[in-house]
């Protein structure tokens, strides 16, 4: 009878540490995993996509789809016509998120 008692106790030891076991290594993975995904939105987060650029060319602002050297849509807008430091502006790139913010860039320039 003992034996038994001493054979179950073994059992209920051994069920106890692999249970403890268990939950320790989930926790752990799920860390990890949480890790990650921190790690992806952090780089997700500090690359913006730039749906457009506002640059100059040939004298009249022209409007650029991210990563693009052709214009997708030249403005009639003489780049001369505007103030000296949207100018420069222009020189360096104005980047838009989306249609919206290019919209207000450009009726800032209209008056």
């Amino acid at each position: 009878m003992e034996s038994t008692q001493f054979k179950m106790g073994i059992l209920l030891v051994s069920m106890t540490i692999s249970a403890v076991l268990l939950v320790v290594s989930a926790g752990n993975s799920m860390r990890q995993q949480k890790e990650i995904w921190v790690e992806k939105a952090a780089a997700m987060a500090e690359k913006k996509p730039v749906g457009f650029i506002l640059k100059e060319y040939e004298g009249k602002a022209a409007l650029f789809r991210e990563n693009s050297e052709t214009p997708y849509q030249i403005l009639d807008l003489e780049v001369w016509l505007l103030p000296e430091a949207d100018r420069k502006a222009l020189e360096n790139g104005i980047s838009a998120e989306d249609e919206e913010t290019l919209r207000k860039i450009l009726e800032d320039w209209d008056g």
